[in-house]
């Protein structure tokens, strides 16, 4: 797992590296931006390797590609910015509606899970799952369209044909090196990371009834 997280953080860096940002709210040291990219890669893992939910790719490496879009989409959407991720000031809302790395459109209301703006900048996994849910939303609407468009509802609000932010994103995310680790190794290593589930006490002795 921690390879994975390290390959992660790898490609946020490249794509974004931390600690350049002027704007108010956003600014940090390349330190703890790196530190904070390294929770983000956490929580989109622990979201894109969820054992109840599909990945949206198959293949040996589904569900690290799955996590590569999710990554992808959020440096479109914020860049990663600290203020984006936090919740940080107005600029973090985009157009005014959006909240959380994936900028989901969530206004003053709730997400179809019940959560509010505070809940997805308050919880990182929240902000991913609410962003997955909506991705897959968005390629079973498009299912008809040529597989680089399928994210246009996400990014438009309606299937577009050759949708240029469709692409960029999902292109992006289809350029990344190989994730190190296939989803079953991933699987397997949050298994045994897995605390163990307490013992009972033994009973005390002479309460044999």
């Amino acid at each position: 797992m921690d390879a994975l997280i390290a390959w992660a953080v790898g490609i946020m860096v490249t794509w974004a590296p931390p600690g350049t940002s002027l704007i108010k709210d956003a600014i940090e040291t390349p330190e703890a931006g790196r530190a904070r990219y390294h929770e983000i890669a956490s929580a989109a893992a622990k979201v894109a390797y969820d054992p109840e939910s599909k990945p949206l790719f198959g293949g040996p490496r589904g569900r690290a590609e799955t996590m590569a879009l999710l990554l992808s989409i959020a440096y479109y959407e914020s860049g990663y910015r600290r203020d984006v991720d936090l919740g940080l000031g107005k600029l973090s809302r985009g157009s005014g509606v959006d909240s959380c790395l994936l900028q989901v459109r969530v206004g003053a209301g709730k997400t179809r899970e019940g959560w509010s703006h505070e809940d997805l900048v308050g919880d990182r996994e929240k902000c991913f799952r609410a962003g997955l849910a909506l991705i897959r939303k968005s390629f079973g609407a498009c299912r008809k369209q040529d597989a680089r468009d399928r994210l246009s509802a996400y990014t438009r609000g309606r299937c577009v044909v050759n949708d240029k932010h469709s692409r960029a994103r999902i292109g992006r995310a289809l350029k990344v090196p190989r994730a190190p680790m296939t989803d079953e190794q991933v699987l397997a290593s949050m298994v045994n990371r897995a605390p163990a589930a307490p013992q009972s006490a033994p009973s005390a002795a002479g309460n044999d009834s």
